[in-house]
């Protein structure tokens, strides 16, 4: 899966192939810093799971969710005080069997989130490309990443 240079075209094949490999139930965290593009990264990869309308940054509300081919629940846990925010009791909610959640910032509540199936690692590059590294859970899950080329 490996870390590579990515423009936004690059990004968004990068994105599809990932909503190719993805099944319901499949937990995908986003890690980097501010402006690593996670966010744009997030809206590719629901536009590419049929989402139609509009993907936007959770930061206030926690969560959207979104209908597409599967539901795509995108949670942005930036504004967690830390593991003891009441907000962090309710993200088992979200991690449901039918859906397909993607989480920015998951190291703000990361004894509440079950073991994740997709870790991404964003991180600037230049000001046009950003790096990108994907990692998969096992060698079933890395299967479906193969799968998707």
């Amino acid at each position: 899966m490996g870390c590579r240079p990515a423009d936004l075209p690059r990004l968004a094949t990068i994105a599809s192939r990932l909503a190719r490999s993805l099944v319901p139930g499949d937990l995908v965290l986003l890690e980097g810093p501010l402006g690593a593009g996670k966010t744009a990264f997030v809206r590719l990869v629901a536009e590419a799971l049929g989402v139609s309308h509009g993907v936007r940054s959770p930061s206030f509300t926690i969560a959207n969710i979104y209908q597409g081919r599967v539901t795509v629940n995108h949670l942005d846990l930036y504004r967690l005080d830390g593991e003891e925010d009441e907000d962090v009791f309710a993200l088992e909610e979200y991690l449901t069997p039918d859906a397909i959640t993607l989480v920015e910032w998951p190291e703000r509540a990361l004894h509440r989130l079950i073991a994740p199936e997709w870790i991404v690692r964003m991180d600037h590059d230049t000001p046009d490309t950003r790096l990108v590294a994907i990692e998969g859970r096992d060698a079933v899950v890395a299967a479906r990443w193969d799968a998707a080329e």
